[in-house]
């Protein structure tokens, strides 16, 4: 086939695909990397096409299997990393990094997403060493600072990393990004080895620099919250049968540690934090359809897709983003089966260990200041004695004391709450993106209980909360 009629049957697939016939489209692009396996405009067009769908596993290995076959440059070997993560095939991605590394060995960029894929791997050693290499040649790698923190436990004050991040956090000849990243870093590492006075600082100088450049709308947000709360969302399909699982609450109160747990149930697949339902929330509510049974469903049926996704079924399905705490009713609304496990903590740590994290998402812009946090903490609570008061029977409340003191007994009572049983393996998912990436596979210590206090004389605004 001549390069004309590639072209031809290339275009044949992007109209098919728009016009909504996708077995069509895939066809004609397959048949098109059948005959030029290095096509790159083909592979994304059925990459994007296949995620769409839900078939992230297969959207994978297209790439995948075209960024081996076509040796790419350092730029598009670049995307390539970024859409096999966004498809969370971790594994892949890294291989694909690791290769990309060995061609362009001083390519920052591509060091630090080695780094990254090795941390949420779970490949710690191999983590250091990326994102080592990253900043050595580029310290504005800024979230490579953030990454190396998270990469084990400090335990010596005069660690060459924590002399690192000193020095960056302070190096006004870096970007803001990069030394707000450091100064969290920092904060991080000497909270490790039992430095709460210098943590704090350290910590109060990196939310100052955020604060300057993020601005946390509180007049907004509490809008939000008012609308909600008068909000009555019930429709619910008695038709469906899907049984997902929204681990929800606070940031920073266990959240992650409670859906590795939920993941050790036979049955259980565990997705990560996912932003689908504020996303879809918002977008039904700009177009006025948050009463539509129609639209409800149609919306249901796409989280429905992309959590179960093409890898091997499950009956549950798991979300962790905390944020979901004020979209209760919502959920209940388009899937009548679902749970959901509230995951609380004592107020103080919850907000030293906001205050303590640097968060990419806007919607947690109000990290950085402990006023904002316990305005968010408050009207969280108000969500959630609107829910018990209506959907009572279907939230388990899992406080992360009672975790940390009897992780067994915990995880029985979530079992006993959605009716599975535990593996016998005791496996579970390899992959933890969050902040929580050193903790959540490392034995539960209680060391983070009543950490507050460690940091009173420091921080006062804490003696303000309380619960």
């Amino acid at each position: 086939m001549n390069a004309s009629l590639i072209e031809t049957h290339y275009q044949s697939g992007n109209e098919l695909r728009m016009a909504g016939r996708f077995a069509e489209a895939e066809t004609e692009f397959r048949g098109v990397l059948a005959r030029e396996p290095t096509h790159r405009d083909a592979t994304y067009s059925l990459a994007f096409m296949l995620r769409e769908q839900g078939r992230t596993n297969a959207a994978a290995e297209a790439v995948a299997a075209w960024w081996r076959k076509a040796q790419p440059d350092a730029d598009d070997s670049l995307r390539a990393i970024g859409f096999l993560a966004e498809c969370f095939a971790h594994a892949i991605a890294f291989d694909v990094a690791v290769g990309a590394s060995q061609r362009w060995p001083k390519d920052a960029r591509i060091a630090a997403r080695a780094g990254d894929q090795a941390l949420v791997l779970g490949r710690f050693d191999d983590a250091q060493t990326f994102l080592r290499s990253a900043l050595a040649l580029d310290p504005n790698q800024s979230a490579s600072w953030l990454r190396l923190s998270h990469a084990r436990r400090f335990t010596d004050a005069a660690d060459a990393d924590i002399a690192g991040f000193r020095h960056a956090a302070r190096d006004d000849r870096l970007t803001p990004l990069t030394r707000i990243c450091a100064g969290f870093a920092l904060g991080k590492a000497l909270d490790d080895i039992g430095d709460a006075e210098h943590a704090a600082t350290a910590l109060r100088t990196a939310n100052e620099r955020t604060r300057a450049s993020m601005t946390w709308d509180a007049a907004g947000w509490s809008s939000f919250v008012e609308r909600r709360l008068r909000e009555n969302i019930v429709y619910a399909s008695p038709a469906s049968t899907f049984e997902p699982i929204f681990v929800i609450g606070m940031p920073r109160t266990g959240t992650t540690l409670v859906s590795t747990l939920l993941d050790r149930l036979d049955g259980v697949r565990d997705r990560g934090e996912l932003n689908w339902i504020p996303a879809i929330y918002a977008q039904l509510r700009d177009l006025n359809r948050l009463d539509d049974a129609q639209a409800l469903r149609a919306c249901a049926d796409l989280v429905q897709t992309h959590m179960r996704r093409d890898d091997a079924p499950a009956r549950f399905y798991v979300d962790k983003n905390p944020l979901n705490f004020a979209y209760v009713d919502f959920i209940a609304a388009m899937f009548p089966r679902a749970r959901f496990v509230y995951c609380r903590r004592d107020v103080r740590d919850t907000a030293l260990s906001i205050w303590s994290q640097h968060f990419a998402h806007e919607a947690l812009a109000f990290a950085y200041d402990f006023t904002s946090i316990a305005q968010v903490e408050t009207d969280h609570r108000r969500f959630m004695q609107k829910w018990r008061e209506r959907s009572g029977d279907r939230i388990l409340d899992v406080d992360y004391e009672s975790v940390v003191a009897n992780r067994d007994l915990q995880l029985q009572r979530l079992a006993d709450f959605i009716g599975a049983a535990q593996k016998s393996d005791a496996s579970g998912s390899q992959t933890v993106t969050t902040a929580s990436v050193w903790q959540a596979r490392q034995p539960v210590y209680a060391r983070s209980i009543g950490r507050w206090q460690r940091y009173a004389p420091y921080l006062p605004e804490l003696a303000a909360l309380s619960d």
